[in-house]
């Protein structure tokens, strides 16, 4: 998932009325608070009786930005968090801050930025890098014990968990039921083959966006940065694999059932019953399933054939996450309530809700999620796919790798400059190393 820089912060005036409110009213120093107590209480703390016992209550302020999906949601959250903890009294601003957005306006001034914000686990190692998070270490070890290794490795850096996941993010292939069968669309190359008649494309994709081109190179055996994703220096695009899955790329370009989905132009044919397959995330399965209903299938990428071989097409897998801005005021209170935004609890509301596929494992291995046909593709194909390496340097492979993506679709790299191209690619991916 390439970051966008944001253009505004977009907040409406109803949101704003109906989030900006304090939560934890039982808790909240009354007017008759004498003098005497006044001066022991510190600042931004009261003190509230609970019977005989006393609770330290610590005002806390806090701004989150959430997608605007999550707003509802995310209120409901807040409101049920402060209900359980006497210890804090919230007052809370939410904002809609979209996920690719959020990190690029953090970094433009993270003084005004949220305290708790949504960001994708690929760009966590760079803000990490970057002193904008703060590590998280309330209550995240319960939570850790039910993630899988993967997402856990992508948010950790040194040691450290900088952000909390709480939903795979990678695509899958949705399909039309009366135009392919369950068989055919285990291989890219059958379902090319078939004839769909006149006006009819086979399959979609975006070979002009460097988060879905890399499915060839990885498929196919090529690492970025390593084999874990940790060696900045290393990128092997341009050997003789990377070669292999840059000819199959422009076989692919220049066939005549192939369209790419630019702008949204595969989703609208495959709503319109024109295309028989193409690859997105689970966002697209309502609009899909309105248009289509029981003719959308769901899948994970086909296997193609690529140097001779079948190979399982494999792409980038990140995690949706919370994270907490490393200068907020509220670091305690911030923690805690990120983890409970990603919680068990949680997860399954915003699953049930707007259908983000739990990572926590007591939830997607559950039958209410495996019986879920989009969950089901999703998690299938999570298990093919390849960690986005989260350092720094990932930074480095978005635009390069869109520019090659562009030059094949468009038809400037062929057969007889490709080697050079991807040598080329190789080098802008890694030369900003030494600069």
């Amino acid at each position: 998932m390439n970051f966008k820089k944001i253009g505004a912060l977009v907040m409406t005036a109803a949101m704003t009325a109906s989030v900006l409110a304090g939560c934890g009213s039982e808790n909240t120093a009354t007017s008759d608070t004498t003098a005497t107590d006044a001066q022991t209480t510190t600042a931004n703390t009261v003190t509230a009786d609970a019977g005989n016992a006393q609770v330290e209550t610590q005002k806390v302020e806090l701004k989150i930005w959430v997608p605007e999906e999550e707003v509802e949601i995310t209120d409901q959250m807040v409101q049920k968090f402060d209900e359980a903890h006497d210890e804090f009294d919230i007052s809370y601003e939410i904002a809609v801050v979209g996920i690719d957005e959020a990190p690029q306006a953090l970094e433009t001034d993270a003084d005004t930025a949220a305290d708790i914000f949504y960001t994708p686990s690929g760009g966590v190692g760079d803000l990490a890098a970057k002193g904008l998070l703060l590590p998280i270490t309330k209550d995240i070890d319960s939570l850790k014990a039910d993630l899988p290794e993967s997402a856990v490795n992508a948010v950790t850096i040194d040691g450290l968990t900088y952000a909390v996941p709480f939903s795979p993010n990678t695509f899958f292939m949705y399909y039309n039921k009366d135009l392919f069968t369950e068989e055919e669309v285990k291989s890219l190359d059958t379902m090319l083959a078939k004839d769909l008649g006149e006006g009819m494309w086979n399959f979609s994709t975006q070979l002009t966006n460097s988060w879905y081109a890399e499915m060839f190179f990885l498929g196919n055996g090529c690492t970025l940065f390593g084999a874990d994703g940790t060696q900045a220096d290393d990128c092997s695009f341009n050997d003789a694999n990377g070669y292999a899955a840059g000819e199959y790329m422009i076989d692919l370009a220049s066939n005549s059932k192939y369209l790419e989905d630019a702008d949204g132009v595969g989703g609208n044919a495959f709503k319109e019953g024109k295309l028989g397959a193409v690859t997105s995330g689970a966002w697209s399965a309502p609009e899909f399933k309105e248009a289509l209903g029981d003719k959308v299938g769901a899948v994970a990428l086909p296997v193609a054939n690529i140097g001779g071989k079948d190979v399982q097409l494999s792409n980038f897998v990140d995690f949706k996450t919370i994270t907490v801005k490393s200068n907020t005021q509220y670091p305690l209170a911030a923690q805690q309530l990120a983890v409970y935004m990603a919680s068990p609890e949680s997860c399954l509301v915003r699953y049930n809700q707007q259908g983000d596929v739990p990572v926590l494992k007591s939830l997607s291995e559950s039958d209410e999620i495996k019986n879920n046909f989009v969950a089901s593709a999703l998690n299938d194909q999570a298990g093919f796919a390849t960690n986005q390496p989260s350092i720094p340097q990932m930074g480095d492979y978005w635009d390069p790798m869109k520019a090659f993506g562009v030059s094949v679709y468009n038809g400037e790299v062929t057969q007889a400059n490709l080697q050079a191209q991807l040598d080329a690619l190789v080098d802008s991916i890694t030369s900003t190393l030494t600069n």
